[in-house]
């Protein structure tokens, strides 16, 4: 069984999303990250995590997602669940785990098309 991560929830403006979020659900700011294409703000609520996901492009209506972009799970060993993930015929995202803000994440889909990530830190 794997834990919950966080859980990634698009949002059209981050510093409404923010405010609320703080403000009226009273979590807090962890972390963030902004790019070119993509703003990511990590919250906390209580012990669980929400990523906040604003494209800089409509990166939703490309992917086909929804509000709930996609649900993260803690994984110690990413190469290990690659090669599981390879063994059940699941579909990955990309052909090796990405390095993000000291993180190794990948991205696949489950039986429905919906996104799942695992995520190793390291």
């Amino acid at each position: 069984m794997y834990n919950v991560v966080h859980i990634g929830i698009v949002v059209k403006d981050m510093d409404k999303s923010l405010k609320f979020y703080t403000t009226v659900l009273g979590c807090a700011l962890e972390e963030s990250y902004q790019d070119e294409r993509i703003h990511l703000a990590f919250i906390k609520a209580g012990q669980q995590t929400i990523e906040l996901i604003q494209y800089q492009e409509d990166g939703v209506k490309v992917r086909g997602a929804g509000v709930v972009d996609h649900i993260a799970f803690a994984v110690t060993d990413i190469a290990a669940e690659m090669d599981k993930l390879r063994q059940h015929n699941v579909t990955l995202l990309f052909d090796q785990p990405k390095m993000v803000n000291g993180k190794k994440i990948l991205f696949f889909t489950g039986p429905d098309g919906e996104r799942l990530e695992f995520v190793q830190i390291l």
